[in-house]
């Protein structure tokens, strides 16, 4: 079959979209291949429809665990052999998996990046036969993006085992810049690249200054109905907005890092059957969520990028039907971010200090490099030197970017396996084992992520104690239990105290100014209201518009708009005292700053009084 027929088959698409068949023809030509693709510009289908008409297997690597299962399922569902491998997985079945995929009866097989990392795995695969690696969100490969993930530097090892095997880079971000470097560092050969507009005629892009954001909120959620997503800055803000949406008839829910992964699943599961039409999130949410009829994408706080904003916004309208990115701004959000930038940012000094008490701790001397791996409780080792512990994570997390250290079993959660029998524990002297066993379900049959901070609140026991209590348990063989506050690495190279004063002090102060540069981009993009939108937004990633996208905020107040009727505010009065939000709906398709302006004007011609500091009502 040719490309556009297995198009048709399998997805029931007559024609494909710029440039897909282009870049499918350059696979299928075996050429190294970059290409960029907006969100919702139909990337996997690059990838997908290649590894039907190749002989071999694709090799699919992502760094989206939930992007794996949602593309798995949907290739299983049209009959395509096709399956993943996670750290869920036990090695009995990869073991079988990889057989499967030695005896030519799975076409894709997707994997995160890391495991490249471990070599029982890069073995097994040299004996199988592959006709395409795929590699997916190809911007995580560089330092100077906003996703980077040391394992991507590993993909071209995979050069040496498979020389003749073509690689596909796709991503929906990539600066000049970062497209040099997912070359340079993929070792592509002879590539070729594809770059598709990151033009959707669907979306815009707006920016709306806000006083009060819960009531912004409010309107914009009434205005243009339907599923959103809600990015904010920090777990407590999920909780606090999906409660006040709850509270005012709105069917929300959150979502964070920190969620047990069973917590993720069932909230992810929950909002894609749109039983939860409003999503409150960090970044944690978003990539690899594919929901087409998403609406809206709000901003509440400052994005880091314009490069994660941009990915965020993508989001919306993947149905193709008209959808809106918006960020609700205050001047305050400038300053908060720099702030925080500012305050976990370590000087040379934090920098050189961290480093001599991490040897210090490990006893580890000058020049000494030694094959085992050690084991650091980072809090206990924060406050031991009186070190800050968001600094000595991001330095750590440096060191594993420069291939200092190698981290192991680096989660953002804990887990715990109970292996005692249920028989030899007393639930009712043991609340820790109580609490285990009700709260996390499969906990005695599967490594089950796990809150100790949630656990603490809930005990009513400090998370120290905790900790040590877990810690007790686990050398007694009562539980499997692997502490995210557990740093486990060894070191790659000897130490070498100048290395860390000069060449990695200035690595590392060259990867924050850029992430500096990065965030005052957006913060450009956020405070200007004279350029399009759409234009400053595709100028950062290199691509030039012929004319303004007439859609954003900044060319829709560059129209002539309607003048409400001042009448019409004072007879919605009539009917009693009415929120600023009561009236913003009340004239929903009406611009905002000229409800406002009106109800201003009312206010000085003293027909209107304020009451509070967002309620009015008429002067008799």
């Amino acid at each position: 079959m040719t490309p556009k027929e297995i198009l048709f088959n399998y997805w029931n698409f007559s024609e494909f979209k710029t440039p897909q068949e282009d870049i499918i023809q350059s696979v299928l030509n075996k050429k190294d291949t970059l290409a960029i693709l907006p969100t919702g510009g139909g990337k996997s289908l690059c990838f997908q429809i290649p590894a039907i008409m190749f002989d071999g297997l694709t090799l699919v690597i992502s760094p989206l665990i939930a992007l794996m299962k949602d593309q798995v399922q949907n290739l299983q569902s049209k009959g395509i052999s096709t399956t993943y491998i996670t750290n869920e997985i036990d090695q009995n079945t990869i073991g079988k998996i990889l057989d499967d995929c030695q005896n030519n009866k799975i076409k894709l097989l997707y994997v995160s990046p890391e495991r490249l990392q471990s070599r029982l795995f890069i073995e097994r695969l040299s004996q199988i036969n592959i006709s395409l690696i795929a590699i997916d969100e190809a911007h995580c490969v560089s330092e100077w993006g906003h996703d980077f993930r040391p394992a991507y530097h590993k993909i071209s090892k995979l050069r040496t085992i498979f020389p003749e095997v073509p690689l596909l880079a796709l991503t929906a971000t990539a600066t000049n810049k970062i497209q040099q470097e997912i070359v340079e560092k993929l070792e592509f050969k002879e590539p070729q690249t594809f770059k598709s507009s990151l033009k959707r005629e669907n979306l815009s892009y707006n920016v709306y200054l806000s006083s009060d954001k819960k009531g912004d909120l409010i309107y914009y959620l009434k205005k243009y109905p339907g599923s959103s997503i809600i990015f904010v800055r920090n777990r407590k803000l999920t909780y606090e907005i999906s409660n006040f949406l709850i509270e005012n008839g709105f069917d929300a829910d959150f979502f964070h890092a920190k969620l047990t992964k069973d917590e993720k699943e069932q909230k992810q599961r929950d909002w894609t059957l749109s039983n939860s039409q409003i999503m409150v999130s960090t970044n944690a949410f978003g990539m690899g969520i594919d929901k087409p009829n998403v609406r809206t994408v709000f901003h509440i706080d400052l994005p880091s990028s314009i490069e994660s904003y941009y990915q965020e916004v993508g989001r919306a309208g993947r149905d193709e039907e008209k959808a809106f990115g918006i960020y609700l701004y205050n001047p305050d959000d400038r300053i908060q971010s720099e702030n925080i930038f500012k305050a976990n940012l370590p000087s040379q000094q934090d920098f050189i200090k961290i480093s001599n008490c991490l040897f210090s701790q490990l006893q580890l001397a000058e020049g000494e490099l030694t094959e085992m791996s050690y084991q650091l409780d980072l809090p206990k080792f924060a406050d031991q030197f009186n070190l800050n512990l968001k600094m000595v994570v991001q330095f750590l997390d440096f060191l594993n970017t420069k291939e200092i250290i190698q981290q192991k079993n680096y989660t953002q959660n804990s887990t715990i396996r109970i292996l005692a029998s249920p028989h030899t524990i007393n639930l009712n002297e043991n609340k820790i084992f109580d609490y285990l066993q009700r709260h996390y379900s499969g906990i005695y049959t599967y490594n089950k992520e796990v809150s100790e901070s949630r656990m603490a609140f809930d005990l009513h026991i400090s998370i120290g104690d905790i900790r040590n209590s877990l810690h007790e348990y686990s050398k007694n063989g009562m539980i499997d239990y692997s502490d995210r506050f557990l740093a486990r690495f060894r070191f790659l190279v000897p130490r070498n105290s100048s290395t860390f004063k000069n060449k990695l002090w200035k690595d590392f102060e060259a990867i924050q100014i850029n992430n500096w540069n990065r965030l005052q981009a957006m913060v450009y993009y956020a405070e200007q209201n004279t350029v399009c939108r759409e234009r400053l937004l595709f100028g950062y990633f290199n691509q030039k518009m012929s004319e303004d996208c007439h859609k954003c905020d900044v060319c829709l107040s560059k129209k002539k708009t309607e003048e409400i009727n001042s009448s019409k505010i004072l007879a919605f009065l009539k009917e009693g005292e009415k929120t600023q939000t009561e009236i913003l709906t009340k004239f929903i398709n009406s611009p905002k700053e000229k409800i406002i302006s009106e109800l201003q004007y009312l206010i000085d011609e003293m027909q209107v009084q304020p009451i509070g500091l967002d309620a009015y009502k008429l002067i008799q």
